[in-house]
């Protein structure tokens, strides 16, 4: 028989303690913490500076758009932080329509889950910038170098608000998966890829593997519009 003790006593109330509370260490440690902090904030803030609009401003013909992959859900958090820092950055995104118990609601997603694009005149310093940012994993590029997105594809993309503005092509029907094709529009025109799934329905999509000189990397929803078949 398992016995059970009952715990009593007087509930203690949670106070955070002010400054003049703390002890000379404790003072000491908290400054260290908040000063390396602040000096971190300021080293990614100028490494940014590099990547900033002021930049672009100043050698408007050299500036490019390249693509970043993020953590997946932090895409949202990254697009807020470079903006914050005067980088032009923009998540392509699309509304859809979600039922949960019955009820609809409009939601918005990333297009490219885990990517989002970012206009820079290119550099070593705005590149190093840009990857120290926290919630980026790497620019999207190969041992070449770094990947770059066509202006008038990313002029596209800013139009798509949802699937039905997907560009209007004709879909080769014989897609399916483990077949290989190459990538003709959006971020990643240029790209040869391999299909490891495909979803038929009206817009119909493609979850594909692109492999870079080695290194690989996945886009869950990729349109099929966006394909051509090798």
């Amino acid at each position: 028989m398992t016995m059970q003790r009952k715990i009593t006593g007087k509930k203690i109330s949670y106070r955070p303690m002010i400054e003049a509370e703390l002890s000379p260490d404790e003072k000491e440690r908290a400054y260290w913490r908040s000063t390396r902090a602040d000096r971190v904030a300021r080293i990614i803030s100028a490494r940014l500076h590099a990547a900033s609009r002021i930049i672009i401003k100043r050698k408007p013909k050299m500036a490019k758009w390249y693509c970043l992959r993020v953590e997946s859900g932090r895409e949202e958090a990254v697009e807020k932080y470079l903006q914050d820092a005067n980088v032009e950055a923009f998540m392509p995104s699309e509304k859809i329509i979600r039922v949960h118990k019955g009820q609809k609601s409009e939601v918005t997603r990333p297009f490219f889950p885990s990517y989002m694009l970012v206009r820079i005149v290119p550099s070593g310093e705005a590149f190093h910038g840009l990857k120290s940012v926290k919630h980026v994993i790497d620019i999207v590029g190969n041992d070449k170098g770094y990947h770059v997105v066509r202006d008038q594809h990313v002029e596209v993309l800013k139009a798509l608000k949802s699937e039905a503005d997907i560009p209007r092509v004709a879909t080769d029907k014989t897609m399916q998966e483990g077949d290989r094709a190459e990538i003709i529009f959006g971020p990643f025109a240029g790209f040869d890829c391999t299909l490891l799934a495909v979803k038929w329905c009206l817009k119909a999509r493609a979850r594909v593997l692109i492999n870079t000189d080695g290194r690989s990397f996945e886009i869950d929803s990729m349109p099929l519009a966006f394909l051509k078949k090798l």
